[in-house]
């Protein structure tokens, strides 16, 4: 009788972590797969600091809710910039919320300190051509869109 019980017990487990295992393994294959794209090269702290420094980066952060932004990251170290809730890049400009702060890179992260945080943001940031994504080391791919030289903005 007590064997019983332990092998229902033993079989209950299993049944579980089988449940698990089905319901959550196309999250962990997902998250993998965004990992190991190979369609964005890997890029170095140096190759990153030439292309961004002195540059606009401008896209949409898939939060919740989901916001645009504009930020110019100086070669000084501070970055101006300007974002407004969802989703129209010809808003940010004449509807955004001004922000300010201090820029770094660290490997392949660009890491933000914004003026009142005390908690730097990091990124992983991957660029082709023109084109950069962010990416959460926990998430994934959580925004991207288009470096522009210069200030265009006038941030």
């Amino acid at each position: 009788m007590i064997r019983t019980g332990i092998k229902m017990q033993i079989s209950s487990r299993i049944r579980r972590m089988a449940l698990c295992v089905v319901i959550f393994w196309p999250a962990l294959v997902a998250s993998h797969a965004i990992a190991q794209d190979t369609s964005w090269p890997a890029t170095t702290e140096e190759d990153l600091r030439k292309v961004i420094t002195g540059a606009t980066l401008t896209g949409e952060v898939k939060a919740e809710p989901p916001f645009n932004f504009t930020e110019f990251l100086g070669p000084d170290g501070k970055s101006r910039g300007k974002m407004i809730e969802c989703c129209k890049l010809d808003q940010v400009l004449t509807n955004g919320m001004s922000y300010s702060g201090d820029w770094t890179l660290e490997k392949d992260s660009l890491c933000l300190t914004y003026e009142g945080e005390e908690q730097k943001i990091c990124w992983r940031l991957q660029v082709k051509g023109d084109r950069f994504r962010m990416v959460d080391h926990q998430f994934g791919r959580v925004g991207e869109g288009q470096i522009r030289p210069g200030n265009p903005d006038n941030l």
